[in-house]
């Protein structure tokens, strides 16, 4: 059959809960209440103030930060699903937060033990990723992205409307590329 489709994943907020991490410590610093949902809309309105933005970069750039990161609901199991039927990237855009390279790695390790460390890219503008899917959740990358972009809700993205396919969760995922396999290969043989 050739060569075996492709599936590049991002890290933040797609593989593991890095608003929740970055929310907990913010709250925690600044004696606040905010949830997910609403930084997700502050993002959305461009209402961050600049303390926030500055506090949020400095945290998830600390060591051992994204090492502390939980993992999304199935997200492990959904992984290894896909990683016996196709090849499975992880791109994560890392230049933004330089401070995580190191932990991500090691969270990667820690919890998808069974993927090729050789297959993880860390990079700034997925453009350069080579893959025939890429699941993130921001838009901007999918745009910049060569294959089929597959917007994984996040709190921040939720209501917007693109062009992509959207997925809520790790099940979505799942029965997209899993159950629905046959329609994947179908739609490579389109582009090929």
């Amino acid at each position: 059959m050739g060569k075996r489709l492709s599936i590049a994943i991002d890290m933040d907020d797609v593989l593991c809960q890095t608003t929740e991490r970055l929310i907990e410590r913010f709250n925690a610093h600044f004696q606040q209440q905010l949830s997910a949902d609403d930084l997700g809309h502050m993002m959305k309105k461009s209402e961050l103030p600049k303390e926030m933005i500055q506090f949020v970069l400095g945290e998830f750039n600390q060591p051992g930060f994204a090492r502390k990161l939980e993992v999304k609901e199935n997200a492990v199991e959904v992984v290894r699903a896909l990683n016996d039927q196709y090849d499975v990237y992880i791109a994560t855009a890392a230049m933004e937060v330089p401070g995580t390279f190191t932990d991500k790695f090691h969270w990667l390790e820690d919890h998808f033990p069974f993927l090729d460390p050789h297959y993880f890219i860390f990079c700034g503008n997925k453009e350069v990723v080579r893959a025939d899917y890429l699941i993130d959740d921001t838009v901007k990358q999918l745009h910049q992205f060569k294959g089929t972009g597959i917007l994984y809700t996040a709190h921040f993205n939720r209501g917007l409307e693109t062009p992509f396919k959207r997925v809520d969760q790790w099940s979505d995922v799942y029965d997209h590329f899993i159950k629905q396999f046959d329609e994947r290969l179908t739609e490579r043989a389109k582009f090929n």
